[in-house]
């Protein structure tokens, strides 16, 4: 395999204005939130044959200051996107549900939310969307305990108050899910929102709370600084929980659009494919890519090593002839996980709601 280097482009430094989108209608309860940024990259090439880059607006559904968001940021800082012939605009919505909404409006083209969520949105809402590709294809939520009464399995869930960082939303489903595999009723896992501050552990080891969930970034960091954290991956035992690209249907149905999403998924392939060649040079080339983003985990180097080596496990867990591509067998095992636990109706063709026809090509 030939060995990437980065490509710096120029960055364009500071956030810009907050995303105005106040008259977007909720479809899913999500968290997010965050200020807005614009990403730009420099030359031509790829998708627009040479000539001027084409504009494309990537909806982030948390703060970009987060390792979770490390194939965009690459393929933009390290020229990827800018060799496909886009010039590719962040923006920070207030979670999943805005970012549906407004990809549905046209107001973006793409953006990247939970397997489940997509789920919900089309089989149970009938929402136009269309999954265009897969990029996480384990869940990165993690679930943590204390060593005192530790959490790993889902049996360990049954009879324990779980902590949320919100009401509703991907966080609790994939605990339903994870529960329900061990036939726990979903009505009878017990939840209580508890944020995502530093100081939730304390909860734990005190005895208020059974444990509670993080994202993998916050996983890790625990794993180095408390020696009492138990951490459990729920996607040992179920299937749901990845993410993946979504456009809306009329988006998916223009030319124009369909190019620029081909583009897209290009550049997020090979900015995937750099970062897990980078592992060898311990992620060396991968930070320096990452750090005029102000990423918090990156302060600490054996976290952000840690958190990346995950990350990429769950890029290529499928092959990296599968690399931001939807796999047939595992959509069909989350929507049967999905609807065997009430979220969305059986009887539903789950096939019809993604298309691998914009990602690269195995």
């Amino acid at each position: 395999m030939t060995r990437r280097t980065a490509r710096p482009a120029g960055r364009r430094s500071g956030w810009q204005a907050a995303f105005a989108a106040a008259t977007v209608a909720t479809m899913l309860a999500a968290c997010g939130g965050g200020e807005d940024a614009e990403a730009g990259s420099g030359g031509g090439g790829g998708a627009s044959g040479g000539g001027e880059l084409q504009p494309v607006t990537f909806l982030n559904i948390l703060p970009l200051e987060s390792l979770t968001f490390t194939p965009e940021l690459v393929a933009d800082a390290c020229g990827y996107f800018e060799e496909q012939g886009l010039d590719v605009t962040f923006e920070t919505t207030q979670g999943s549900a805005q970012a549906i909404q407004t990809v549905i409006a046209g107001s973006a083209l793409i953006t990247r939310v939970g397997d489940m969520e997509t789920m919900l949105a089309i089989g149970e809402r009938d929402a136009p969307l269309v999954n265009v590709g897969q990029i996480f294809k384990t869940g990165t939520i993690r679930f943590v305990s204390a060593e005192s009464d530790p959490l790993e399995s889902p049996e360990d869930i049954e009879g324990r108050l779980m902590g949320t960082p919100s009401e509703g939303g991907t966080s609790e489903i994939i605990l339903k899910l994870a529960a329900a595999s061990a036939g726990i009723a979903p009505e009878d896992v017990q939840t209580q929102v508890v944020g995502l501050a530093p100081g939730v552990f304390d909860l734990v080891t005190s005895g208020r709370i059974g444990g509670y969930i993080v994202s993998l970034d916050t996983a890790v960091a625990l794993e180095q600084q408390q020696p009492e954290a138990v951490v459990y991956a729920p996607s040992e035992d179920v299937e749901s929980g990845g993410q993946v690209y979504i456009t809306s249907q009329e988006q998916a149905d223009d030319p124009e659009k369909q190019e620029q999403l081909r583009a897209y998924l290009a550049a997020i392939r090979e900015a995937v494919l750099f970062v897990a060649e980078d592992e060898a040079n311990d992620f060396a080339e991968t930070i320096e890519c990452l750090s005029d983003y102000g990423i918090p985990t990156l302060e600490d180097p054996e976290v952000a090593r840690g958190a990346l080596t995950q990350y990429v496990e769950s890029w290529t867990a499928a092959g990296e002839e599968e690399i931001a591509r939807t796999v047939p067998e595992q959509w069909q095992t989350v929507y049967d996980e999905m609807s065997g636990s009430g979220f969305v109706p059986e009887g539903l063709d789950p096939a019809e709601w993604y298309t691998n026809d914009f990602a690269p090509a195995p």
